[in-house]
């Protein structure tokens, strides 16, 4: 069978490959029920279903009409070697409760640049970019609390954009953090720091 569409190639095996991930991270958690969710049911669902989408997606690839090259954005070895390299350290040195908490920064900031570099080796900078401040944000949340780390959230991924505007990006972090807040931890309960614990 021949690829006709490279979009739809690359974005099915996206999806399959998060998909999986998921699933497999998720095996170490009690899976629960549908009525008493334990730690593992979201994410296996959730890959589940990602996993389904990208294998339709990927089919799409050989029988659509649209003809898009295979090759739809650049690839670099550079840092794709080196996120790969650094990704396989950061799996061997995970930090235990032992370690110091200098060494789970220091994992936390090697797991953070590995991921942000294998994504850089694919497509143009606003893609990376976006990328790296929502891994900020997954690993500012507990330190700083949710307002600040959203505000890191949006003026990393805007400064991905092709224009940045600092009045428009701020009126957006200050109306997201509020809706965050009222959202996710006065509206479901959601046990998150709002600011950092020497604030509260």
């Amino acid at each position: 069978m021949k690829i006709t569409n490279g979009k739809d190639f690359w974005a099915g095996l996206m999806f399959m490959g998060f998909g999986l991930g998921f699933v497999v991270v998720s095996q170490d958690y009690a899976m629960g029920t549908a009525v008493r969710m334990g730690p593992a049911y979201f994410p296996t669902v959730l890959g589940a279903m990602l996993v389904v989408l990208g294998a339709i997606v990927f089919f799409r690839a050989f029988v659509s009409k649209v003809h898009e090259p295979i090759h739809v954005f650049p690839f670099r070895w550079i840092p794709a070697a080196v996120g790969l390299i650094l990704g396989v350290i950061a799996y061997y040195t995970q930090a235990t409760r032992q370690s110091g908490i200098a060494w789970e920064i220091g994992h936390m900031i090697l797991s953070g640049i590995s991921v942000v570099l294998l994504f850089a080796a694919f497509g143009p900078r606003s893609l990376w970019i976006v990328l790296a401040g929502v891994v900020m944000f997954g690993y500012l949340l507990k330190p700083i609390g949710l307002v600040l780390a959203t505000f890191v959230l949006i003026f990393v991924s805007a400064a991905g954009g092709h224009e940045f505007k600092w009045k428009e990006v701020s009126f957006l972090s200050v109306l997201l953090a509020i809706f965050s807040v009222y959202a996710f931890v006065k509206g479901l309960g959601l046990p998150m720091n709002i600011w950092p614990d020497f604030l509260e």
